[in-house]
């Protein structure tokens, strides 16, 4: 009975200790899991981004400690290059035939042909799902707004209810989408010249862009669904003048990475809360000026992703434990003492002096050892 309960007790104390051995393991596995699966997630989308010649960003959720990514996807390309009498033909790529209302066929477009538009006339895309961007999107045409275009709003895009772009009386840039409204106050569209506008959004924010540069941004915003139809233009208040090379997409979310409750994340891309790519792969100029990281902490271990303005990452732990002195070790040689040496008491001798020289401060000196008292020195 006593072999039986001391082999039982050895038994309980191994079990113990590998057990502890076993969590400890077993969690830094999970950790080194995780920061890969980061960087997988963030090379994955500059992958997409490249493939899909779109746009792309990584959500960071740092409240909930998680990070999403989103990718454009094209939903409607028009050339205007096949321009009929009342249709629009198909183009490349994915998109939707469109409904001339008004609007005829031009010759002298930004690349090929555009289409003209009045105060009245548009171009009707239909009603369709792909056009009830709940997550996000972004519109984007060129647009060569008439002499006389300023008088009142000209809408460049118009889904009633969800989302508009347009230039106002002054020149501006106004873009609305599910309740949120930005405006280029610092930049005023020029007449009679070719000019790239955009408008896009997300969850995490809404931005004004031209020429590629943004001039305005604000909050995320939800944007309802409805049948309404998408226009380029309006019913009332079209853009007068030019429009051509029209762009339309919709932001996908992929499959979110959930990291260990016991991790914080941070990150050096604000005022953004995302990575965000351009087209080509590379982190996008007009979001960061220079390299972005992201950090996962945890207690005093910080393991980072650090992303290259070309795209490219690098992983890399570290430690921030401080050092331990060990007792006994070599202990700090004491501070180093400074010897004074003791003031000289200067002592003026000028009236003992009877040959000429002023001889203030100095110190009749002594004779020197070993010559007698009467000896001038």
């Amino acid at each position: 009975m006593v072999e039986m309960l001391v082999t039982i007790a050895i038994l309980a104390v191994l079990m113990a200790f590998s057990g502890a051995a076993y969590f400890r393991i077993s969690r830094s596995y999970k950790e080194q899991g995780a920061h890969s699966e980061l960087d997988v997630v963030i090379r994955q989308t500059r992958n997409s981004a490249i493939s899909a010649n779109a746009p792309a960003f990584v959500e960071i959720d740092s409240k909930n400690k998680r990070v999403i990514p989103w990718v454009y996807r094209t939903v409607g390309v028009w050339h205007f290059e096949d321009v009929g009498s009342g249709s629009l033909g198909k183009t490349h790529g994915p998109h939707h035939d469109g409904m001339l209302r008004g609007a005829e066929g031009w010759s002298e477009g930004k690349i090929g042909k555009c289409v003209r538009l009045g105060p009245k006339s548009n171009v009707d895309l239909g009603a369709d799902p792909d056009y009830d961007f709940e997550d996000g999107g972004y519109l984007e045409a060129y647009v060569l707004p008439a002499v006389a275009a300023f008088g009142g709003d000209n809408y460049v895009f118009s889904k009633m209810g969800c989302y508009s772009l347009k230039i106002d009386s002054r020149g501006c840039l106004v873009g609305e989408c599910g309740g949120v409204q930005l405006i280029s106050k610092g930049y005023h569209l020029a007449p009679a010249r070719w000019t790239k506008v955009a408008l896009a959004w997300d969850t995490q924010s809404t931005r004004l862009m031209v020429e590629d540069a943004m001039v305005a941004f604000g909050k995320g915003a939800a944007v309802p669904i409805n049948d309404h139809p998408l226009l380029i233009g309006a019913e009332e208040g079209s853009i007068v003048g030019l429009v051509d090379e029209v762009r339309l997409m919709a932001l996908d979310k992929g499959k979110s990475l959930d990291l260990p409750p016991t991790w914080s994340i941070e990150h050096s891309c604000a005022p953004w809360s995302g990575i965000y790519f351009a087209a080509d792969g590379a982190l996008d100029m007009r979001y960061h000026a220079g390299p972005v990281q992201i950090s996962l902490v945890q207690e005093n271990r910080v393991r980072t992703v650090t992303i290259s303005m070309l795209g490219t990452t690098t992983r890399r732990e570290i430690d921030k434990r401080p050092e331990v002195e060990t007792p006994g070790a070599n202990p700090p040689p004491p501070p180093p003492t400074t010897t004074v040496a003791p003031a000289v008491k200067l002592t003026d001798t000028s009236k003992n002096e009877s040959s000429g020289g002023s001889g203030v401060g100095t110190k009749k000196p002594s004779p020197p050892s070993g010559s007698s008292t009467g000896e001038k020195p």
